[in-house]
């Protein structure tokens, strides 16, 4: 697929497919830091405002300033902000955050290389925190992964949901050839994008007619785990 690509320093970031590349490899982040991520890369050299940066990532949620702060902190140490002099994000005081890295834009055409069973194909977000009080409920729910096509995390908000799905995600990924695979659907305001948002993770170009035809017949002979957040 050909899309815009954003070049700093060793990375490359694609936002159409939620990718961020550290030369040339797939590096894990979280969706939001990701979302944060686009969002001062896109506008890099300018101040963009704190409200700014927790709207794109929590659409749809009100959270303390806080939650910003961990995850600008997990995106910082991702990027490497700060060691060897490399810098690339900075607060200003009572404003917000700024992209300060020189940034290129590019046309790049990116594909997804088949597995040759060295590596799991994916993009599962890496953990912010250490997992506790999950010792039974992973293993559980992987053993029943192994058994069913489909199945639902649900429960009140806040819980860790997402963070018990990436986990046993990340426990089966081996079991699966095609890859496994992270779609973040917080940010969709239409339920029709879904299959879209499906398409641009897995790379794939759908057809408008019948986007949800042409995913079925992509994913007929392929053995992949999708994980749909905040489905």
């Amino acid at each position: 697929m050909d899309d815009e690509a954003f070049a700093f320093g060793s990375f490359r970031l694609i936002p159409a497919q939620r990718m961020l590349l550290e030369d040339g490899k797939p590096l894990r982040l979280g969706s939001r830091a990701l979302d944060i991520l686009v969002t001062l890369v896109e506008s890099a050299g300018e101040t963009i405002r704190k409200d700014q940066l927790m709207a794109r990532a929590w659409p749809d949620t009100v959270v303390e300033e806080n939650a910003l702060r961990v995850h600008v902190a997990a995106l910082r140490k991702a990027l490497g902000d700060g060691q060897a002099g490399k810098r690339y994000i900075a607060n200003i005081p009572g404003r917000g955050y700024i992209f300060i890295a020189p940034v290129t834009r590019e046309q790049r055409q990116l594909a997804i290389a088949p597995t040759n069973g060295a590596a799991v194909l994916g993009n599962l977000p890496a953990p912010l925190t250490r997992i506790v009080g999950r010792d039974d409920i992973i293993p559980a729910l992987a053993a029943q992964l192994a058994l069913r096509r489909f199945l639902t995390i649900v429960g009140p908000g806040g819980i860790g949901k997402t963070t018990v799905a990436v986990a046993v995600a990340e426990r089966v990924s081996a079991s699966y050839d095609d890859g496994v695979w992270f779609v973040g659907l917080a940010s969709l305001p239409d339920p029709d994008l879904v299959t879209s948002a499906l398409g641009t993770v897995l790379g794939i170009s759908l057809p408008g007619a019948n986007p949800i035809s042409g995913l079925a017949g992509w994913l007929r002979d392929k053995r992949a785990l999708i994980v749909l957040d905040s489905c």
